[in-house]
């Protein structure tokens, strides 16, 4: 059996094992999905074994699938906690910033302190990263992570911004159109099954069965603009809702699909300059911004 000739092979076969998909492997990895095919493929050919079997449209490592599994994970997390140590030591307010959040949080909260953000620390680069999968801090996914949680990470700091509510919408037009219809009548927009056991559609799914449902997609601002156009009735974030002057309420919020927001960091880099003072002002800002 020939070794594993570039040792970033074991990541990519970890990171692949992580997932379970060659697409989680690639945004890992910052390439597309093709060039994470062809290095498993040439990796197997080299060590002339199969690491995964493809079911049920997710990767499945084999036994020596595994085994490498094991020595990328730890060559990772070795490598990793180097970086972060190293990055700790950072005392300067510049530099780049990651930052990892959702696109309702992106899209309704952030911007202006992003602005601001700029303003205040023209030095710190800063990088926002739109993806409702939470973000790995222990393994660099990102420095800072802005989430809706009900139980955050306890390997990670976190301070909690303010409560999270969700309520039904409609557009205006359509909402005078249908106003004779009973809830489970309705039209309804949704999340796809990217986000299978969501708060939304656990809830949704109790008044009518989410293959009923006639359009999902995988983003909360791609469910707004649907609700915005007529197509039905959605379970959207009060923040990003009651953003859309042309989208109303359907009675409360709901109890069942409430959450919190929370703003998470890696202790390792709570004394880093740059993350420091970006995750002060996040607190700060997004705290104003939600009470208001």
């Amino acid at each position: 059996m020939q070794e594993v000739e570039d040792l970033n092979d074991l990541r990519l076969v970890a990171w692949i094992g992580e997932s379970g998909s060659l697409a989680g492997a690639a945004r890992r990895m910052g390439v597309n999905h093709a060039t994470v095919f062809r290095r498993l493929n040439q990796l197997e050919g080299r060590l002339g074994v199969r690491l995964f079997e493809r079911s049920g449209g997710r990767y499945h490592a084999t036994a020596a699938g595994e085994e490498l599994i094991r020595a990328g994970a730890e060559m990772d997390s070795t490598a990793t906690q180097a970086l972060l140590r190293v990055a700790g030591r950072d005392l300067r307010p510049s530099g780049q910033v990651r930052i990892s959040t959702t696109d309702s949080i992106a899209l309704a909260l952030l911007q202006p302190i992003i602005a601001q953000c700029r303003r205040q620390y023209p030095q710190i680069t800063l990088t926002v990263e739109v993806d409702n999968r939470s973000a790995n801090l222990s393994k660099r996914d990102a420095d800072i992570a802005i989430r809706p949680t009900s139980q955050p990470p306890d390997y990670l700091i976190g301070k909690r911004i303010a409560p999270l509510d969700f309520c039904v919408y409609g557009a205006r037009p359509y909402l005078a159109a249908t106003a004779a219809l009973a809830l489970e009548d309705h039209a309804w927009i949704a999340l796809d099954d990217t986000y299978s056991g969501h708060r939304t559609l656990r809830w949704l799914a109790a008044r009518q069965p989410l293959e009923q449902v006639g359009y999902r997609t995988s983003s909360f601002g791609l469910v707004r603009e649907a609700c915005i156009h007529g197509l039905g009735l959605a379970v959207l974030p009060c923040v990003l809702g009651d953003a859309a002057t042309a989208l109303q309420r359907v009675g409360e919020p709901l109890p069942e699909c409430a959450t919190s927001l929370w703003l998470l960091i890696h202790p390792d880099l709570r004394e880093t300059m740059r993350i420091k003072v970006v995750f002060q002002l996040l607190q700060q800002a997004l705290g104003s911004a939600m009470a208001a």
